[in-house]
């Protein structure tokens, strides 16, 4: 019969590999799944059905019956290794029935892994203890649906098997114009793990009606509990799917599903601008941050259009290498567009803005150099973190990486490339091959002095890993790549072989598991494949690929009435989140890495994915002045919000100059494949190792 195989089916799911499934039927197991809360605050309880009436047909079991006074109808269809769910609830009685929360519960056995996108990875075991971040061992979390970015939760046992609870999203809005979502969340415990999917309320720690709010911040909220009248009913539909992946890897099944179920990388989605149109914009935002006084030359972290300046409420007018500044990368561009539209004007300023970094970085430990410069004060420095001044191990390795990027553009172009340029890059590979700690990895950062800022194990140094790949394609020096291949067979050991420890600690301000930890080793892997020609590291890359790609957004959420996301009609699909503290869109995706992967192993829904994310990334930026806020064509925010973290259905204004740095960098390299075509997969790997390096590597700054 139906109804058992439906039973059999999410016995199976639930229960460890090889566990008898018992003679439970389906109508039994509603009584521990229905999940049903009246008043406030809510608490998940499972009263039990009441008069069942189960019936069969067109593939399809339904159940009908009453849970704690309200009426509720169940349909159940098997797809393969899935199971839809539909649920409706009904109120039968004569009176309305206020805060109400209900909802089905996944009973899983403990000690589950949990991926819960954008928010829980393995329960965030490298998050600050002493940040408030979400955790799922603390009680349980359960969230708005809207801040999930793949909308489930993937429960996965030691040895691989997987099962997902995943929500259709469902909207409805109320006379004021607010859209409700349901939630979506997750508790483990010593007695075993419960996924939970909702009609909106929420819970932080175990404290139910705790939102994630900002920053390490929660905030209470009466949000989310429902009003049913007499007759009115509340739907939900979701999904059951089972799966299997390597130990650790679970979170690569909700990729799989929101490929399958919500299309991601079906095809590519066109953003607004035209990617010329797009380029110049970006193009014209880095004029306008271009800092000329003397021989001092870079690109202001935040605008003051004009002279070199304090502005009433900003921090002192400076240059940030790396992380949020990227002034070289902002180099690199400018030279980019320069070399290629014969623009000498621009490739001076790429060499003087290069000139000057170098001029007056320097620590006194060779290869050692600082991150900012105070033009205000005339000053250089490191960043500071709780107090102290660092050097950021992130920072400088993609500042070396920018500098081997640009030796490699002027050499493609025959233009001359002063020795100082291949000097520094030798000096600081020297430098980062052998600061290691005794754990193998980098530190986050090491003192001005040359010592470690602290014995943190995270992935906060992969950066300079890929520094010391791309100084060995410079300089020729293999003993950079053998030491970069050395290094990375330690990253993979902590991070991406069982993801025991996901990739964290990337984003400075944030202390926590990001996406950018995890591009920092996706763009190793392919620097190694491209170097070596070892398979694995493209194996290594697609399982990274998976596990960015739970960042980006499969589905749009609808804003509240009246709020600017929803009238300028912004869509958040293949938007990225930041980290499990910070909850909001941005721009730092590595998406043409992620094309040339879907190319090298001819996965098309990877090649599409990338055009979508690229072409998305229009949204929100400045076309004529005053537009989203900006008084300079090319300016975008930092921050979109789609979820209740800050300022949902809005953006931000605050603008670092790595928002332009980032999607311009993506945009040109992209330019330089524009005969392409973006839907092709056929395996071009012998086409970019048997290219000579330098014009290869103008694809990969």
């Amino acid at each position: 019969m139906l109804s058992e195989e439906v039973a059999r089916f999410l016995l199976g799911a639930t229960r460890p590999p090889g566990a008898p499934a018992g003679g439970t039927g389906w109508v039994e197991l509603l009584d521990q799944l229905l999940v049903v809360s009246v008043g406030r605050p809510w608490r998940p309880s499972t009263p039990g059905l009441q008069r069942p009436r189960q019936t069969s047909a067109d593939g399809q079991v339904t159940v009908t019956g009453t849970v704690g006074g309200l009426g509720v109808t169940v349909g159940a269809r098997l797809e393969g290794d899935r199971l839809r769910l539909d649920l409706a609830w009904r109120n039968d009685g004569s009176r309305v029935v206020e805060d109400l929360a209900v909802g089905l519960q996944l009973l899983a056995p403990p000690q589950l892994r949990v991926t819960i996108p954008q928010v829980v990875y393995h329960d965030n075991p490298s998050a600050d203890p002493d940040r408030v971040v979400p955790h799922v061992s603390r009680g349980g979390f359960v969230t708005e649906l809207h801040r999930l970015p793949i909308p489930g939760v993937a429960l996965q046992h030691p040895d691989g098997p997987t099962v997902s609870l995943v929500v259709l999203p469902d909207p409805d809005e109320d006379a004021d114009g607010r859209v409700r979502y349901g939630s979506l969340g997750a508790v483990s415990t010593p007695e075993g793990t419960r996924a939970l999917a909702l009609s909106g309320v929420v819970a932080f720690d175990g404290e139910p009606d705790v939102t994630y709010v900002h920053k390490a911040v929660t905030a209470p909220t009466d949000r989310g509990y429902r009003r049913l009248e007499p007759g009115e009913v509340l739907a939900q539909h979701l999904l059951v799917d089972r799966g299997d992946a390597v130990p650790g890897h679970g979170f690569r099944e909700l990729v799989r599903i929101g490929r399958e179920v919500f299309d991601g990388g079906a095809q590519v989605r066109p953003g607004p601008l035209g990617r010329r149109e797009h380029t110049d914009l970006r193009l014209a935002a880095l004029e306008a941050r271009a800092c000329t006084d003397g021989e001092v030359a870079g690109y202001l972290k935040f605008p003051s259009w004009g002279e070199p300046r304090r502005r009433p409420g900003r921090a002192e007018v400076d240059f940030l290498y790396g992380w949020t500044g990227q002034c070289l990368r902002l180099a690199w561009c400018e030279a980019w567009v320069g070399l290629e539209r014969d623009e000498p004007q621009r490739v001076a300023r790429a060499r003087a803005v290069c000139d000057f970094y170098l001029a007056g970085s320097a620590t006194a430990v060779p290869g050692l150099r600082l991150n900012s410069y105070v033009h205000d004060e005339r000053r250089w420095q490191g960043l500071r973190r709780r107090g102290t001044e660092i050097v950021s191990a992130r920072a400088l390795g993609e500042t070396l990486c920018d500098l081997a990027d640009l030796v490699t553009l002027f050499r493609h172009h025959r233009a001359e490339v002063p020795q100082a340029w291949v000097t520094a890059l030798r000096e600081g590979a020297d430098f980062v091959a052998g600061a290691a700690l005794p754990s193998g990895l980098l530190p986050l950062g090491w003192l001005p002095d040359g010592t470690p800022a602290d014995d943190l194990a995270c992935a906060a140094g992969l950066p300079a890993v890929l520094a010391l790949a791309r100084a060995a394609a410079v300089t020729g020096e293999r003993r950079f790549l053998d030491r970069a291949v050395e290094l990375a067979e330690v990253y993979h050991e902590q991070h991406d072989r069982t993801f025991d420890r996901p990739f964290a600690h990337s984003t400075l301000d944030a202390a926590c598991e990001d996406k950018e930890a995890g591009m920092a080793c996706f763009e190793l892997l392919l620097e190694l494949h491209e170097q070596t020609g070892d398979q694995r590291y493209l194996r290594r890359a697609e399982v990274v690929a998976d596990w960015l790609l739970t960042w980006v957004y499969h589905w749009n959420p609808v804003h509240d009435r009246g709020t600017p996301l929803r009238e300028r009609g912004f869509d958040a699909v293949g938007w990225p989140g930041v980290s499990v503290q910070n909850h909001h869109l941005d721009v730092f995706f590595p998406t043409f890495d992620l094309w040339r992967l879907g190319r090298l192993t001819g996965a098309p829904h990877l090649v599409r994915w990338a055009g979508t994310i690229l072409d998305t990334m229009g949204q929100g930026v400045c076309t004529r002045p005053g537009e989203w806020g900006f008084d300079v064509v090319g300016e975008q925010g930092e921050a979109f919000f789609v979820t209740e973290w800050q300022d949902r259905g809005r953006s931000n204004t605050w603008n670092p100059s790595w928002v332009i740095a980032l999607p311009l960098t993506q945009l040109l390299r992209f330019s330089a494949v524009e005969g392409v075509d973006a839907g092709a997969v056929e395996d071009v790997a012998d086409d970019v190792r048997g290219a000579d390096r330098a014009e290869a590597a103008v694809l990969q700054p």
